[in-house]
């Protein structure tokens, strides 16, 4: 099945490299010339707020279309922290979160419609508060939507890792709440919580997938210390033949984010990107 295949920027572009979009741009520009891959994911760092013109017109520059925007993980982050917050009875501390996360959201949005991208990944929850009050993240749900609406922005819910309960429960938890935005499954923390199967085949949940993170992971269940480093696939233990023949299964049809970085102190390794796209093309 020919399902579109994009480059995330954070694959390309972090703190190693001092943050350099543009060299990451040209990469993915050279891939999308030479028909390797179908678009990119702009992925938000604190990094580009304080370059939002340059960081805009890198983007427009690069001539590679950019059909999704991953919002800066704080937001579910300050969002999780001020459920905790308010769970303790401090509602002041916990709305001077919330009100955070908002402002970083409605940059993140400005950012995603200033370039015309029509969707965004969020990470709903996150950092060590995690999903331990995770209905406190859900009821703020209905409010990022309509700012995300309002910058002409769909939300993408991710499979974000989760210490109380897991991703495909709180999927479950908050379809009432997604209006008309959608989910999108993350490989490596399918295999953190070991969901992958029980995800992609689950009756109401799969039919709302409709994008897909690749990466690997090298640890066991709820192994969260494995986390990092991001691998690529085939290094680590997610089972990507039988991830690809349940996508064919539920006749799968959304695009395919690589996110596993070839960045570091030596520089990009860009015959490693090739040939993992090479690999994901043939799979996928």
């Amino acid at each position: 099945m020919n399902r579109p295949l994009y480059v995330s920027t954070g694959a390309l572009v972090g703190r190693v490299n001092g943050y350099d979009l543009r060299g990451g741009l040209d990469i993915i520009a050279d891939l999308y010339d030479r028909g390797i891959c179908r678009g990119l994911e702009l992925m938000m760092l604190t990094a580009y707020y304080s370059r939002a013109d340059e960081v805009l017109s890198l983007v427009r520059g690069c001539g590679v279309p950019t059909p999704v925007i991953h919002c800066e993980k704080d937001v579910g982050t300050l969002l999780s922290d001020a459920g905790t917050l308010y769970a303790a009875g401090k509602s002041g501390e916990a709305d001077g979160k919330r009100d955070e996360a908002l402002r970083l959201f409605r940059l993140n949005c400005v950012f995603g419609g200033a370039l015309s991208i029509p969707r965004m990944v969020l990470h709903l929850w996150g950092g060590y508060a995690s999903d331990h009050h995770v209905d406190y993240n859900i009821s703020e749900l209905p409010e990022l939507s309509r700012i995300a609406s309002e910058h002409g922005i769909r939300l993408l819910i991710e499979n974000v890792p989760s210490s109380r309960y897991d991703p495909l429960s709180n999927w479950r938890r908050l379809l009432s709440s997604l209006g008309d935005g959608g989910l999108i499954f993350d490989t490596r923390f399918g295999q953190l919580h070991n969901q992958i199967r029980e995800t992609l085949t689950d009756p109401e949940i799969a039919p709302r997938i409709e994008h897909v993170h690749i990466s690997d992971f090298g640890g066991g269940y709820r192994d969260f210390s494995a986390l990092r480093p991001i691998l690529h696939p085939g290094e680590g233990t997610v089972d990507f033949p039988q991830a690809a023949s349940l996508l064919d299964a539920m006749d799968y049809r959304g695009g395919i984010t690589l996110e596993s970085p070839v960045m570091g102190e030596s520089g990009r390794d860009t015959d490693k990107l090739e040939r993992t796209l090479g690999y994901l093309a043939d799979l996928l």
